[in-house]
């Protein structure tokens, strides 16, 4: 009996040595361990715009931060906010403007520790021959479809109040969002809303003119766009998952900007529909809204509370709010981008 103890022991205690060993080793077991499974929400279906997250996941760059990412599509801005908000996803791409507009009532608890979009990406679409718009003044009197139901009219009609136009002479016609497009290459209204990403596809839609984008931010719109956000709560209690995932993050936008046609190789393994030539097209497009001055100084998601409370009090001047205005202090959480800035 004594005898089977110590044998039992001894067994066991080799057991526990050869784990340690493993786990010192470098082990998948301990790998798996060892990761903490997060999700990333996006602000929409994965589209070629999101490539850099994909990217950040083959390669391999949040394993290394020891996060098994899951990265989940969502109907929109709005949905992507109330996931983070609810606690479906750790993490999500999330719109500041769109977060402001929500109110306390609808991001109250959300964080601002990143920014992917240092310019916003709203347009003025138009054809040429056609409206051609490529400056503000063209919108005084311009139809423009886009929805009522939105705020995006609202931002367009205080860009032409702050360049000194009238706003009300903007005609906004109320057009479905997947009708936009045809309607436009079919000349049945001047001009639509649409972020900038959208010109692969209007150019494909659009046979016999030059479709033009006026990016609003080009012409003095100075505000964020698109950017990591994260609830207070799970902030506060894991600093270090969120920096480990803004880290990977920012090397996979680094990849994916200088190299989009492996990013689309890359993302086609994970989202097969995609056409791999807009994928490319779409990054050659961000570009102009990731690739800025502050990012090419002090490295990709870059942001200042100046800028953040720009973006904050624009927002809340321009729309309606539901419950209680987020103020900058609310959304701005500094110091969780890489110590070594990784620039594009």
């Amino acid at each position: 009996m004594h005898t089977f103890s110590r044998l039992t022991r001894k067994t066991l205690m080799a057991l526990i040595g050869t784990l340690a060993a493993l786990a010192g080793a470098g082990s998948p077991i301990s790998a798996l361990a060892q990761e903490r499974d997060v999700k990333f929400m996006l602000d929409f279906i994965a589209l070629g715009r999101h490539a850099p997250w994909y990217v950040a996941l083959a390669k391999g760059y949040y394993k290394e931060e020891k996060l098994n990412v899951t990265i989940v599509p969502s109907k929109g801005t709005a949905d992507a906010i109330r996931g983070v908000e609810t606690g479906i996803a750790e993490l999500g791409f999330i719109d500041v403007p769109s977060l402001v507009a929500s109110g306390s009532a609808g991001g109250g608890n959300l964080r601002i520790v990143a920014v992917s979009y240092e310019k916003a990406p709203y347009c003025v679409f138009t054809l040429n021959p056609g409206a051609n718009v490529t400056s503000p003044k063209d919108m005084v009197g311009l139809e423009f479809g886009s929805s009522t139901a939105s705020f995006v009219p609202k931002i367009h009609q205080a860009f032409m109040r702050m360049n000194g136009l009238d706003p009300s002479t903007l005609k906004v016609v109320n057009i479905d969002a997947a009708a936009r497009v045809p309607m436009l290459a079919a000349r049945r209204v001047q001009s639509i809303d649409q972020f900038i990403m959208s010109e692969p596809s209007i150019r494909r839609a659009v046979k016999d003119a030059q479709p033009q984008c006026m990016l609003l931010g080009d012409h003095g719109l100075d505000i964020y766009g698109n950017s990591i956000g994260v609830r207070e709560d799970f902030l506060q209690k894991n600093p270090e998952v969120v920096r480990g995932f803004v880290r990977a993050s920012m090397r996979g936008w680094k990849d994916a900007l200088a190299n989009p046609e492996e990013a689309a190789r890359l993302q086609i393994n994970y989202v097969k529909a995609l056409d791999p030539q807009i994928i490319v097209e779409e990054l050659a497009i961000l570009k102009r809204l990731v690739v800025v001055p502050d990012t090419e100084k002090n490295g990709l998601g870059w942001m200042t509370r100046e800028k953040m409370k720009r973006t904050v009090d624009f927002i809340n001047a321009n729309i309606e709010v539901e419950g209680k205005r987020l103020t900058v202090e609310d959304i701005y959480r500094e110091g969780y981008l890489p110590r070594d800035p990784i620039k594009p």
